[in-house]
């Protein structure tokens, strides 16, 4: 088969979002890399990337432009992608929101198959049409590491009782992902639990930190032991090469300020309600 009928190839087992299909045209050893991968994929780890895409735009679908060959054995194809994201990207919830990325691929075949795909495109595109914010920053200067954070609160005027701490280490680039979607899960879950305040995600390399917060130690361990909860603690050895994980009690004496937001005075508010002892507006809970 020649180079463009196998590219052709190629770019429908694609179309048809068939994972399987798609491998078949590699040769042994064959890779892909795109901007947005940790380096070249073969393999399952293709597969796995391929999956994740589809999962996160079940629609995705791809307007082929030209393909014409270069040179011998190196093949250009343009392309734009197009998709509703109704699916979990890299931990978050689905947007709803359609987009359109062009790309090109430089595909080097050979007689046993694609040897190698670099695909090239603007990888903040999607991010930007999905409503996300694109942050450049380094990974890693020295002791510091740097990632990003979300937090999820209920409003709920009570004090934290119970906190827990996990910290892992995740094995590699692509296990961030599933512990960024498995914490997404356990967060959701939270939510429906009447113990549940707050959550607190940090994630800076291969490193996740989760800190949530609850009414007492025994509505955080009721979580713990249900649902999504449950099995990310059973896959915590699966997942990581080194972790922690951890519930503290609050000690007595713990002391909660609040600024009142017309006077500016700032209150000792122990039960997280009340009014301002300055000017007497009502206070109400930030956290």
């Amino acid at each position: 088969m020649d180079a463009i009928a196998l590219c052709h190839r190629y770019f429908e087992a694609w179309m048809r979002r068939d994972a399987g299909a798609v491998l078949e045209t590699l040769a042994p050893g064959g890779s892909y890399q795109d901007p947005t991968t940790p380096g070249p994929l073969g393999g399952e780890a293709f597969r796995g990337y391929m999956q994740s895409l589809w999962a996160a735009f079940p629609d995705l679908g791809f307007e082929l432009g030209p393909v014409h060959q270069v040179a011998e054995g190196q093949v250009h194809g343009q392309w734009t992608m197009v998709g509703t994201n109704t699916g979990s990207m890299h931990g978050l919830p689905p947007t709803g929101r359609a987009v359109r990325l062009p790309g090109i691929d430089v595909i080097d075949c050979g007689g046993d198959g694609i040897r190698r795909v670099v695909g090239y495109f603007d990888s903040a595109l999607v991010p930007r049409q999905l409503g996300l914010d694109v942050i450049v920053q380094p990974r890693e200067i020295g002791p510091f590491a740097f990632g990003t954070g979300v937090a999820v609160r209920t409003g709920r005027p009570v004090e934290p009782v119970a906190i827990g701490v996990t910290e892992l280490l995740a094995r590699d680039d692509t296990t961030v992902q599933e512990v960024r979607e498995l914490s997404r899960q356990v967060v959701a879950e939270d939510l429906e639990q009447p113990g549940f305040l707050q959550f607190t995600g940090l994630i800076a390399g291969r490193r996740a930190t989760t800190v949530s917060m609850w009414d007492s130690p025994a509505s955080l361990h009721a979580a713990m032991a249900q649902g999504v909860h449950r099995e990310a603690v059973r896959r915590f050895a699966e997942l990581a090469d080194a972790g922690v994980t951890s519930v503290w009690t609050r000690a007595p004496g713990g002391v909660f300020l609040q600024r009142c937001a017309a006077c500016g005075r700032m209150n000792r508010n122990k039960e997280r309600v009340g009014h301002c002892a300055g000017c007497g507006a009502g206070l109400v809970n930030p956290l």
